[in-house]
């Protein structure tokens, strides 16, 4: 089997953007660009790791025996970003007008949509506490009680905006970014075939267009939250990506981490000194897990 080189974004909660290289019998992942984790079939069905092979050094972990093909694959593997194949696209939809609200999974596009998934939308895993809405704490303070964690109020806003009766529907996205509906959970019956306008999806995660102006700032608050990670998607806006690599400055740690896989830059000189400071911060830090990290 010739390798396959291609990418898959992580969603429902977001966490990025994995890249593979696949030669069938064996498959390696990397979430940086950097370290890929190796996972091989071992003869009985099962595919489990078997090794990590960093850029520059080569295998660290693991026994190359077995290993020679997808090593050689790493090896001549064409330049990062790969395309990102998961154009299966399962959105939670709006109550109101049916339209795509919150992005809640993605497939390959040779792959039959999932029948069963959760209607749920969760903006991060149920561990991570760090996220911050200015809107929300500029709301906080002037409120009698205080209220949930910043993460449970955008997760309340965004599921309850689907409900009582949350409806899901999957769409084939074309590079036009038409959405050719197929199944969901709760469809009528004729919107099982339709279609939607790309001007109809959200660009990013949730929709940003809200009624009320608390909405669409915790919406954009959480954009902000995961700018390095969204600017990761090719298929952005000049508008967006600009807004994106400005609040991505933000999180040098999070843009270091990931920037290697970073499609375009439109300002990379902005991008370089934030990547110069990340290297500063991290020479200075005293270890430890940091918020990135967290996500999952």
């Amino acid at each position: 089997m010739y390798p396959s080189y291609y990418a898959l974004r992580r969603v429902n909660p977001y966490r990025g953007v994995v890249h593979y290289v696949d030669i069938g019998e064996a498959i390696a992942h990397t979430f940086d660009g950097v370290i890929w984790h190796l996972r091989a079939d071992d003869g009985y069905g099962l595919v489990r790791p078997v090794g990590i092979w960093e850029e520059g050094v080569g295998l660290k972990l693991g026994q190359s025996a077995g290993l020679e093909d997808i090593i050689a694959a790493l090896e001549t593997r064409p330049a990062l970003p790969f395309p990102i194949f998961d154009t299966n696209e399962l959105w939670l939809l709006d109550r109101e007008n049916g339209l795509p609200l919150a992005l809640l999974a993605t497939q390959r596009g040779s792959t039959k949509p999932a029948e069963q998934l959760d209607s749920e939308w969760y903006p991060f895993v149920l561990s991570y506490t760090g996220f911050f809405s200015e809107a929300l704490a500029k709301r906080d303070a002037i409120a009698i009680c205080p209220s949930d964690a910043h993460r449970d109020c955008l997760a309340r806003m965004v599921n309850q905006a689907a409900r009582p009766h949350a409806m899901t529907q999957w769409f084939q996205r074309g590079q036009d970014g038409i959405g050719h509906g197929t199944t969901g959970l709760r469809l009528p019956y004729e919107w099982r075939a339709r279609q939607v306008r790309a001007e109809d999806f959200p660009e990013l995660l949730v929709r940003e267009n809200w009624n009320s102006r608390l909405e669409q700032s915790v919406i954009n608050d959480y954009h902000r939250w995961l700018a390095p990670l969204l600017l990761l998607w090719p298929r952005l806006s000049v508008a967006t990506r600009v807004r994106l690599e400005l609040e991505a400055c933000e999180k040098p740690q999070w843009l270091a981490r990931v920037y290697r896989l970073l499609p375009t830059m439109l300002n990379p000189a902005q991008i370089q000194a934030t990547l110069v400071a990340a290297r500063l911060e991290q020479a200075q830090a005293s270890g430890g897990q940091d918020d990135f990290t967290k996500l999952g």
